[in-house]
């Protein structure tokens, strides 16, 4: 399945109206696994300050793992983890040119205050702040050159703007 594969990244910004281009590639792959024209996004995960997005397929595999593991347990542990992968989650549906509209919640969730990073990350990709991607101190090199690259490309700085 690895042609409906979410990989590498792209850089895109949000237009003044809160609309966010998802890359053509990553289009490409939610049509693939069965989503259609539905994205679905949720809080980053593992204390990930970004978001996180899917297809649907990929949201059934969750929700079919969560129920091997907690069954209908309403446990303090069952709850706090329904609540991290399905209270956050929000569908949107790709308007004809591809673009979805971040609302100020989920853009606050993911520290995303202007453009936004698409990482592949193979059945899921994360939208970031490039600057807060690139602080992280365990980002492999070859990671923030690609990364890098992206912001040069678009005619970013490669440090936080002020």
């Amino acid at each position: 399945m690895s042609e409906a594969a979410f990989q590498g990244p792209a850089l895109n910004a949000i237009d003044a109206k809160g609309r966010l281009l998802i890359p053509a590639g990553f289009r490409d792959v939610i049509a693939a696994r069965g989503g259609g024209r539905t994205v679905k996004v949720s809080i980053g995960l593992s204390g990930r300050r970004c978001l996180m997005a899917y297809s649907s397929d990929y949201a059934d595999r969750l929700k079919s793992e969560f129920d091997a593991r907690h069954g209908v347990s309403i446990s303090p542990q069952a709850l706090a983890e329904r609540n991290a992968l399905f209270g956050s989650t929000l569908s949107f549906a790709i308007d004809e040119a591809g673009r979805i509209v971040l609302p100020p919640g989920a853009k606050r969730a993911g520290a995303i205050t202007g453009p936004v990073l698409f990482m592949g990350m193979w059945d899921f990709f994360e939208l970031w702040d490039p600057w807060t991607y690139l602080a992280n101190p365990l980002l492999d090199d070859g990671q923030r050159w690609m990364v890098e690259g992206e912001l040069e490309a678009k005619g970013l700085p490669l440090e936080r703007p002020a």
